[in-house]
């Protein structure tokens, strides 16, 4: 099959009833046609996770295949993003050069603490990521799974009453205020502090094709405007434990070569604990959102 010609019919197989699926025969290394590519993000749309087993990227490749769905963000406190390509963050814990990293280093901390908490990459941004990228490279023999939860079929079955209490209600996401959810990290810098002054959020948000999904994240959302702080947070953990449930996640269980993708707008996600003594290798890219959230 000519490169630039990979099937634009894709087979795909379910992850989980309500969120993820497989998609099976692609080489992402490859150049993708234009229907392969349009075909890609139909199913991505539908359904938030797509799955690619058996891929093989440099950074360069993961970030030009990224680049086919826009442009892609960088990461605040650049230190932890790839020396050759900003746009790529090295989820790791070794150095570039391979070292393995002090499991008391700041990102095996985040990792450890902020990462576990469900969340909603960059939703301290005024227009928040649209998609995010994870590619594995070295994974432990169990553990470290990273879980996702479909927030549109939350909303969905929210019951009417529930829906009439967020209806018009806003979220303050701040950057700043994932230092309060884990103190014992280093302070941010005042640049990206200034970077990423704190937004407010729909607790439902809209989508482009008119589908509504909580949009929440539990390391850098804190209250909601219009009611007293506690009932705010009461209702941000109920929010949460609801769009958690067993029926709304997926649950990922890594093997090196996995290429994730996943739509951050309808989803949340976190990752599993796992034994620190073991290489765990993974890079990220995300693609930059084009809508505010209403």
């Amino acid at each position: 099959m000519s490169a630039s010609l990979q099937a634009t019919t894709l087979q795909t197989r379910p992850l989980h009833p309500e969120i993820g699926v497989e998609v099976l025969g692609l080489d992402l290394s490859r150049p993708l046609g234009a229907g392969t590519i349009a075909e890609l993000k139909r199913l991505w749309a539908q359904h938030l996770v797509l799955l690619f087993r058996g891929q093989s990227l440099s950074e360069e490749q993961q970030v030009a295949f990224s680049e086919l769905f826009g442009s892609l963000e960088r990461a605040p406190e650049g230190k932890w993003s790839s020396s050759r390509n900003p746009a790529v963050l090295r989820v790791a814990n070794t150095t570039e050069t391979g070292n393995k990293v002090d499991p008391e280093h700041m990102f095996q901390r985040y990792f450890a603490t902020l990462a576990a908490l469900w969340h909603t990459d960059s939703s301290y941004r005024a227009i928040p990521a649209y998609g995010s990228m994870l590619h594995a490279l070295e994974i432990p023999p169990s553990g470290g799974n990273t879980c996702f939860a479909n927030t549109i079929a939350a909303y969905d079955v929210l019951p009417a009453e529930r829906k009439r209490l967020l209806e018009g209600r806003h979220m303050v996401h701040y950057y700043g205020f994932s230092r309060l959810f884990e103190p014992t990290l280093p302070p941010i810098s005042a640049d990206d502090l200034r970077a990423f002054a704190p937004v407010t959020h729909p607790l439902v948000r809209t989508l482009p094709d008119g589908r509504r999904c909580l949009f929440l994240s539990a390391n850098v959302a804190w209250y909601v405007g219009g009611m007293p702080i506690e009932q705010g947070e009461a209702l941000h953990r109920e929010l949460i434990d609801w769009a958690t449930q067993d029926q709304f996640v997926y649950s990922h269980e890594w093997r090196v070569g996995d290429l994730l993708l996943w739509d951050n707008r309808p989803t949340m996600h976190r990752v599993l604990p796992y034994d620190k003594s073991y290489r765990r290798v993974l890079q990220r890219t995300s693609v930059a959102g084009t809508e505010v959230p209403v």
